[in-house]
């Protein structure tokens, strides 16, 4: 009797400790893909950015060149295509991903931003659209505040990249 209930004891004993180590194995997979999905989106997020603030330092170099007595529309216009290549071709990859990586709200920010940037894309080719290499540049600030508004909506973006990466 005595070898039969120490038997049942042992393989009470050992079910419960099998469930406990794969309870703990689940947690430990959830932990781990939760920690591969945020690093996911960590990249998605930073590459991003990283495109958008490279966007944003090419239209303030067309911006400053604009504001600068005699400016050079042919070297501007140059540089706006760079500007154009960069809007469509990284930054719209990089948008792609956050879209794929979400959640929505970081989705629809990123589209925020790049419209932003796009229609301060659009203000330069309209400053500059039919000028003669000396004709003065006229609207600047229009370029200006798309800018500023770019750069709202950057530090929007980031902010809640990262309240996203940290829960």
């Amino acid at each position: 009797m005595a070898a039969v209930m120490g038997a049942a004891v042992g393989v009470v004993g050992t079910t419960l400790a099998a469930a406990v180590a794969g309870i703990s194995a689940q947690r430990q997979v959830r932990a781990e893909h939760r920690h591969w999905r945020r690093q996911l989106r960590r990249d998605a997020y930073s590459a991003f950015t990283a495109r958008a603030d490279e966007l944003r330092k090419v239209l303030k170099e067309i911006n400053s060149g604009l504001i600068t007595p005699g400016a050079d529309l042919g070297t501007i216009r140059e540089t706006l295509g760079v500007a154009r290549g960069l809007l469509h071709g990284s930054l719209a990859d990089a948008q792609a991903t956050v879209e794929i990586e979400g959640p929505e709200k970081l989705a629809r920010m990123a589209e925020e931003l790049s419209r932003s940037l796009s229609a301060c894309v659009a203000a330069v080719s309209a400053a500059t659209l039919g000028r003669g290499s000396t004709s003065p540049i006229t609207e600047p600030q229009s370029v200006r505040r798309f800018l500023d508004h770019a750069s709202s909506k950057r530090a929007q973006f980031v902010d809640h990249a990262r309240r996203t990466i940290d829960v």
